[in-house]
């Protein structure tokens, strides 16, 4: 299975956690919105706080689940080293996923949007969807 692109199309939504200025955590849903050999794509704008914590820390912890209970569930968790790499991406980003057009409207409001990739870490897959349950890991490394 090809968990990246799972977690991208299949489950998309999924819990990132960070830490904030005084090691405490935090965390918000964010979509994953690509996925290559190289990592996973996400955005924020650059005045929220989580785009202030990801530049800290250059760190987060991603955790997803698809399923109708728990006996159907499949989840996948990352967590690994991030960079940004800025608008270069977004158009990409945003024409994959262009429920993004009626969030951010206009070239203005698009502005402040700026893609960052997961592109060095360990991910832990855990499948209930089948019994027994499966479970491994899997690494995230840029070619």
């Amino acid at each position: 299975m090809n968990y990246l692109e799972f977690l991208e199309k299949e489950i998309h939504s999924v819990v990132a956690a960070t830490t904030d200025k005084n090691g405490l955590p935090q965390t918000c849903v964010i979509d994953v919105m690509d996925s290559d050999e190289n990592g996973i794509y996400f955005l924020t704008a650059s005045f929220k706080d989580f785009y202030k914590r990801l530049k800290q820390t250059g760190y987060v912890a991603l955790t997803g689940m698809k399923g109708e209970d728990t006996l159907s569930s499949i989840s996948i968790s990352v967590h690994g080293k991030v960079k940004e790499i800025g608008q270069a991406r977004l158009k990409r980003l945003l024409d994959k996923n262009p429920y993004m057009y009626d969030i951010y409207p206009t070239e203005e409001k698009r502005r402040f949007l700026t893609v960052f990739q997961l592109y060095d870490g360990i991910g832990e897959w855990y499948d209930l969807s089948i019994l027994p349950a499966k479970s491994g890991t899997f690494k995230v490394s840029r070619n």
